[in-house]
């Protein structure tokens, strides 16, 4: 870490943990092993860190660059552990170790701090009374979305999902999670000349637009179902025998609308 990395800043907590008498003292949030979104635009994240336990005495915390001890960030020192959350400001991508531990300065020097992890664990001769290190491994990385389909698929830790999947964990002890779009899935379909949204259960991606239409009582012959850009520039008709996989309905859902058919009149040329 460079000089601006990991600065410690208060901010604001909804809640504080509760207290455990039992624990001197805890990383309540991130949990050991999270994984941290780095926001658009952005090359690093703010990492919000938030302590328990009851133990007595000051307290430094920093962060560890790759899990490295030799590439230790600027140790941060509170007077006591805090109720509220702090954080440390301008994490880059990558695996990284958060420390804390209480301690308490020499008596002949009682207003000195520690400037290096090495001071309060002793490594070239003990300088602070230094107790109860815990640590927390976070990773930091730009987050991808996720993308559904009608199998199973594996589903990690920094994938945004998007609501309405089915989602299931290995409770084998691996932790692991997977998800699907669910089968059926429940489509909230805009139908023109209604003034709801008409829930339509759809089967699977095989599935074609006319069988839809039948499910829900209309016909090929009055209806149609349509694509249509969001801001209203472009639009296309889907065919009837175009099936819910083709036209990726689940991902084009808010895009796609059935509505009635427009009656041609035919026009007669009489020579």
């Amino acid at each position: 870490f460079g000089s601006s990395h990991c600065l410690a800043m208060l901010v604001a907590a909804s809640a504080a943990p509760a207290r455990d008498a039992s624990v001197l003292l805890a990383i309540a949030a991130p949990k050991d092993g999270a994984y941290l979104d780095v926001p658009a635009n952005r090359q690093s994240a703010d990492v919000l860190v938030t302590f328990a336990g009851s133990g007595k005495g000051r307290l430094a915390f920093w962060a560890e660059a790759n899990c490295d001890p030799a590439r230790p960030g600027p140790v941060n020192c509170l007077p006591e552990v805090p109720s509220e959350a702090y954080a440390l400001r301008g994490i880059p991508e990558g695996r990284h170790r958060i420390c804390a531990v209480l301690w308490e300065a020499p008596a002949e020097d009682p207003e000195r701090q520690p400037r290096s992890p090495d001071e309060l664990r002793g490594e070239g001769g003990r300088q602070f009374s230094a107790h109860g290190e815990v640590s927390a491994v976070v990773n930091v990385r730009r987050f991808e979305d996720f993308k559904p389909s009608w199998e199973w698929q594996p589903l990690e830790q920094w994938q945004r999902v998007p609501p309405g999947l089915e989602i299931s964990l290995d409770l084998g002890g691996s932790g692991g999670r997977r998800a699907r779009i669910p089968q059926p899935w429940q489509w909230d379909a805009k139908v023109q000349g209604e003034e709801g949204k008409r829930r339509i259960a759809v089967l699977g991606p095989e599935q074609t637009f006319a069988e839809i239409l039948d499910s829900v009582g209309l016909s090929t012959d009055s209806h149609e179902v349509v694509w249509r850009q969001a801001d209203g520039r472009h639009e296309r008709v889907l065919e009837a025998h175009w099936t819910v996989g083709q036209a990726e309905l689940f991902k084009n859902a808010s895009e796609i609308m059935i509505r009635t058919k427009t009656k041609t009149a035919e026009v007669l040329f009489v020579e």
